[in-house]
């Protein structure tokens, strides 16, 4: 019995002596604190000891209870307003707005909440733009998706052709005979449970591809692909509940998404893609994205990004500002009149060097990369982390009751997702009324 007691003797001494080390790394990768009696020691678990995360940003005169956006726009650039005078004319087209993002807000989180809140303001209906397929789509409460015959890739693969995809960070190969079918889930939203209009996206090489769309009311129409090269997006007109599209003959066709959306309204789209940085966006070739802008104009980009650059340790982001800012000027010059409005990292917490859990201290100098890549490229910036309440936010997410964040102080849960929808949909509206006032 002395050798196991000894040998976890020496164990013990050994984590209580990499306790004494200071942090160390190799290139990007930086050791974990080691605290072996940290949980012992009185802590307060909400705020931690990280550095203030607060970004400071020029805004309008803001609401009071409102995170406000900052809008860089410069004399040559319009960008918000881009937005807010579309949201004139909703009572007569579609006003998108494409929420461009990672995990933070897969299986329509937050996406949800906050197309529901513009729709109720705006009117519209329909759940939006639906890859054909998604790893997080089982766990998707606004929509019923069935699909057949495609083969997924993204741009988070290892083996996968950059030039392909469009910017959901997807693509997807059909086989001879390929279907997918979609329906909104009126029991989650009432506004999710019909549609006036339904595209079909794909990239077309020239070769005429044949597909059918029907709907359970006994609507059908067939259509052929024009011949020209290049994105298309075949439009189902028909009152619809769901959508089924099938495709014949089509193997190896480059497919997207199918969308439901109604004809005058907001329409918010899920283009979330786990493990994305989002710098694979100046890869899409430039003339997909002119493309997308024709057959689906966005009035708004939101780009969500963060939790896959940040690491532990790294307090320098120069770099990934820069790239940033080229993502947004190589969106921005194939979608001239759309808006772009970078969304910062949320609060994300850790175990810190004392043995409390807070908010990470990396959060500040991202957080400051991004708001001065926003303001660089002349885009909007509203800071997540200030409006969820800053320092330790994650931490009182997670232990709240009922909890708003799951217990890796990394992701929200559904009702997290309510509670920064409706935050970011008070700005959105405050920044509209602001450009109503200096308009009238």
């Amino acid at each position: 019995m002395f050798r196991p007691f000894l040998l976890a003797l020496c164990v013990l001494a050994g984590l209580l002596l990499l306790g004494l080390l200071p942090e160390w790394g190799v290139g990007e990768w930086r050791s974990k604190p080691v605290q072996l009696l940290a949980d012992l020691a009185p802590r307060d678990l909400s705020k931690g000891n990280a550095d203030s995360a607060t970004v400071p940003v020029s805004k309008d005169s803001c609401k009071s209870g409102v995170a406000c956006i900052a809008d860089y726009a410069m004399d040559s650039i319009t960008n918000m307003a881009f937005f807010y005078a579309a949201l004139n004319d909703a009572a007569v087209r579609p006003v998108r707005i494409a929420f461009v993002g990672d995990s933070f807000v897969e299986a329509d989180i937050l996406t949800d909440a906050l197309r529901d809140l513009l729709q109720q303001r705006f009117g519209g209906c329909g759940v939006g733009y639906v890859t054909i397929d998604h790893v997080a789509v089982a766990g998707r409460k606004t929509i019923h998706q069935k699909r057949s015959g495609f083969s997924m890739h993204s741009a988070v693969d290892k083996h996968f052709d950059v030039s392909l995809p469009d910017l959901s960070g997807y693509y997807f190969l059909s086989q001879d005979a390929a279907s997918v079918e979609l329906a909104g889930n009126g029991d989650y939203s009432p506004r999710l449970a019909k549609a006036d209009v339904s595209q079909f996206l794909l990239l077309s090489n020239g070769t005429p591809i044949s597909l059918t769309a029907s709907t359970s009311e006994g609507k059908m129409q067939q259509f052929t692909t024009s011949a020209q090269s290049g994105l298309q997006a075949v439009i189902f007109e028909s009152p619809m509940h769901n959508v089924r599209w099938s495709l014949s003959g089509a193997s190896g066709a480059v497919c997207y998404a199918v969308t439901m959306d109604g004809k005058t309204g907001v329409t918010v789209d899920n283009l979330s893609l786990r493990g994305s940085t989002g710098l694979t966006i100046p890869a899409i070739p430039h003339e997909r994205l002119v493309q997308l802008d024709a057959v689906r104009h966005y009035d708004l980009v939101i780009l969500q990004y963060g939790l896959n650059v940040m690491s532990r340790g790294k307090r320098d982001y120069t770099a990934y500002r820069d790239q940033v800012v080229r993502m947004i000027q190589h969106l921005r010059a194939a979608m001239p009149r759309t808006a772009f409005l970078v969304v910062g990292i949320a609060d994300r917490g850790g175990k810190l060097p004392t043995g409390e859990v807070g908010t990470m201290p990396e959060v500040t100098p991202l957080l400051e990369a991004q708001s001065q890549a926003a303001a660089m490229a002349g885009a909007a910036f509203w800071n997540t982390f200030e409006a969820m309440g800053g320092q330790g936010a994650m931490v009182e997410f997670a232990n709240a009751q009922p909890p708003l964040a799951a217990r890796d102080y990394t992701h929200i849960n559904e009702e997290g997702g309510q509670r920064i929808a409706r935050l970011l949909f008070d700005a959105l509206t405050w920044g509209y009324e602001m450009h109503q006032k200096k308009n009238s």
